[in-house]
């Protein structure tokens, strides 16, 4: 997981303004992302910080370090929801709760990646897996 320092350093090298908006957004993923919050909860916690954050701008924002490969975006019950853990894990969803969890059990995580290169071909490099528990 980055730091603060990391990713305004990441965005920089890159070349994008460090808005205010910018900088609260990845305030707000550092703090919550852990939950894999939907974007429309991280909008309500940004704006407490800074309540002219359009939705537009925190969408752009995570397709930005989506892009650089800072964040994955995924979909559960019609939500979009943000992954901030680029190392190697499965996430688990609890139906009961709608809670997720990372289970980082490597030896699981590459059967699975051998069983969909079986099933699909050797084309899965980078992949998100979520389980859902009912």
């Amino acid at each position: 997981m980055y730091s603060l320092k990391e990713l305004i350093e990441i965005l920089r090298e890159r070349g994008y303004k460090l808005t205010p908006q910018r900088i609260t957004i990845i305030k707000v993923l550092l703090r919550e992302g852990k939950e894999h919050p939907s974007i429309n909860y991280l909008l309500a916690q940004v704006k407490r910080e800074l309540p002219t954050t359009s939705f537009s701008t925190l969408y752009t924002t995570l397709l930005r370090l989506e892009e650089l490969g800072i964040i994955k975006l995924f979909s559960y019950k019609g939500e979009t929801r943000v992954e901030i853990d680029p190392r190697p894990h499965i996430n688990v969803i609890y139906t009961k709760n709608d809670k997720i969890v990372d289970v980082y059990d490597q030896r699981l995580i590459e059967d699975i990646k051998k069983r969909l290169d079986q099933i699909y071909g050797n084309r899965h490099k980078n992949i998100l897996i979520n389980v859902i528990v009912y």
